[in-house]
């Protein structure tokens, strides 16, 4: 394949509906790629994007042209079949998607933020940033109650806290950890006596592997003794530390892990490496496991929270937002969101007060 340079330009909508802003990347070529791939006609994908079977085909002739490749076999009597570029197209996109989604939905809650500003001055949004969840993604879409939202880390997030920059942190902290853990190493001197806790969910994380799971991993033991490549998190998310401490528990050394420092800046990027074959094994939730086609081995629970200065959870914007979390109906998504249990969503607690005790009491 003859190398091309391709430029990149991105491009916004503005619109009152929230549900519309679900798709992180929206690209002509790869939304008919895509609808061809999964129709196997020409003919179905144009009345599946709403166009003539006249315009689908003069644009693949235009796009064949410009990149100089075919794009689609078109052979008359057969499914329509993407060619090896296309495919590559199509893939590139779902790494790129996976790679930055956190980053796409920063970007587009900050635009949003703008926007909204510039309409209305008196606009007051529940800023939350942290952990990047699926369902907090959900609940932004589907909630009556304004939220930004700004995917970091777990430990970032509660740094940003700190220095009000943010309302409320989220972070995942998992159910097994001790007082010596990392886990009340990394969160513990960042809670203080005036934090308050939100529950929000507890999430089932573990292994993600290939369909059929060829390497046969079934502990992080397997990954050491297979000599299976593992893809880690980056120092700082709640999925680095729960890894951290089931190393620790098993006496499993760092270098003893092939991949170890081999960095996935998301947990959806995690799962496409896994699904390319690049990498065997990484740890993820089991939604972000099944939402990719993988098999799912589980390790451990952890509780996702959102920490606030208690003043704040006194509010009337927070009293709502708290409100809205303990009368919201989660049957209605159990599909999107393998491995969640919500029963105690918006439970208030003073959890963040017995962590600092505990980290402080260790150190």
């Amino acid at each position: 394949m003859k190398s091309r340079l391709f430029n990149i330009r991105l491009s916004f909508e503005i619109t009152e509906n929230k549900s519309e802003g679900f798709f992180l990347l929206k690209n002509d070529l790869i939304s008919l790629l895509d609808a061809i791939q999964r129709t196997g006609s020409i003919k179905a994908a144009a009345e599946e994007l709403g166009y003539s079977f006249r315009h689908i085909w003069n644009e693949l002739n235009k796009w064949e042209e410009e990149l100089g490749q075919s794009l689609v076999n078109r052979s008359r009597g057969k499914n329509a079949e993407l060619s090896p570029l296309a495919e590559q197209l199509l893939w590139t996109n779902k790494e790129v998607e996976a790679k930055y989604k956190e980053q796409i939905i920063e970007l587009q809650s900050g635009i949003s933020y703008s926007f909204r500003k510039a309409f209305n001055s008196a606009w007051d949004p529940i800023v939350i940033e942290g952990c990047a969840d699926s369902a907090l993604n959900l609940l932004r879409r589907t909630t009556d109650c304004e939220i930004e939202l700004n995917f970091t880390t777990s430990r970032k997030g509660l740094e940003a806290l700190r220095e009000g920059k943010c309302e409320l942190a989220g972070f995942n902290f998992p159910k097994s950890s001790t007082n010596n853990s990392k886990a009340f190493g990394t969160f513990g001197h960042l809670l203080t006596k005036n934090n308050g806790l939100i529950f929000f969910a507890t999430r089932l994380q573990g292994l993600a592997v290939a369909p059929g799971n060829p390497k046969k991993i079934y502990s992080i033991l397997d990954i050491a003794s297979r000599k299976a490549k593992f893809i880690n998190r980056r120092e700082g998310t709640g999925t680095r530390i729960l890894f951290d401490q089931m190393l620790d528990v098993l006496a499993v050394k760092p270098e003893e892990i092939e991949g170890y420092n081999d960095i996935s800046d998301t947990q959806f990027f995690t799962a496409v490496q896994i699904a390319s074959g690049k990498v065997d094994v990484g740890l993820c939730t089991a939604n972000v496991a099944k939402e990719n086609g993988l098999d799912f081995i589980p390790l451990a629970k952890e509780v996702y929270y959102l920490a606030a200065d208690e003043k704040f959870l006194e509010t009337a914007k927070a009293k709502k937002f708290i409100q809205f979390l303990r009368s919201y109906d989660w049957a209605e998504f159990k599909d999107q969101l393998e491995g969640y249990d919500f029963i105690k969503c918006g439970k208030r607690g003073s959890y963040a007060i017995q962590i600092s005790r505990k980290y402080n009491a260790g150190s």
